[in-house]
């Protein structure tokens, strides 16, 4: 019978930097290869907060599902200090490119983890670092999921097609809904997607590849820099659709 296991705090000491995640095992992870999905906050967020307001974990209790906590750093934009993620490749030593590449090696030892079903998903500079991710360390990932962000430049550097699913508002005035459709834009480019919509849920459309099965799922709502209350049930499902050939 399988047994769903509590919450455990990871600790990993990461080059000079102890680092932290909150854990929830899936419900068998312990006997039988089971998802992974990496939630990131967003910027001046943690990882209890994220635990509590995305519940990832209570939505797919199948999958082992992790809440990273990111450093101290400052937002160029909101002229703070708080934390979250880096922003773009050899800032701050890669941190946070390191801290991911531990961390998968450390669930992996201690749980049964499907490789081909290694998920990202992230709020605003959780997103933002979602997006790095795909352009630095795309290979470990099945699927990525994105609220309030956009990729920019970044995605200049991407090379390795990815399906990708973005919720963004028309209305954010902190990551603004031109700069997601462009982002939405370049996923097609690199995924290889025609221009034919088909609905995938209310006010998302799915843009379909034309080989393989990287699809680029946009929603739009009309509000702002927000977690939608259908965000999570989305992201669930669009993982659910994909794994690694």
């Amino acid at each position: 019978m399988s047994v769903f296991q509590q919450e455990e705090t990871f600790k990993l000491r990461v080059a000079e930097n102890e680092r932290t995640a909150l854990v929830y095992p899936g419900a068998d992870a312990s006997r039988r290869a089971s998802p992974v999905v990496l939630m990131f906050h967003g910027f001046g967020g943690n990882a209890r907060a994220a635990a509590r307001g995305y519940a990832i974990h209570s939505a797919w209790k199948e999958a082992t599902v992790v809440y990273p906590q990111g450093l101290v750093n400052t937002s160029p934009r909101l002229m703070r200090s708080g934390f979250g993620w880096q922003r773009r490749p050899g800032e701050s030593q890669d941190r946070d490119l390191k801290f991911v590449d531990a961390l998968l090696t450390e669930l992996k030892a201690r749980y049964r983890v499907d490789e081909k079903k290694v998920y990202a998903c992230g709020m605003s500079n959780g997103a933002l670092f979602c997006f790095l991710l795909l352009a630095e360390r795309p290979q470990p990932f099945a699927a990525f999921a994105t609220v309030a962000g956009a990729g920019g430049v970044l995605l200049l550097r991407a090379r390795t097609p990815r399906p990708v699913l973005m919720i963004n508002g028309r209305a954010d005035t902190m990551v603004s809904f031109a700069s997601a459709e462009r982002t939405r834009d370049m996923l097609r480019r690199l995924n290889g997607c025609g221009n034919e919509e088909k609905e995938w849920a209310k006010g998302c459309v799915t843009y379909l590849p034309v080989k393989g099965q990287n699809h680029v799922v946009f929603c739009a709502h009309d509000g702002g820099h927000d977690w939608t209350p259908d965000a999570t049930a989305h992201i669930v499902r669009f993982f659910k659709e994909h794994s690694l050939p």
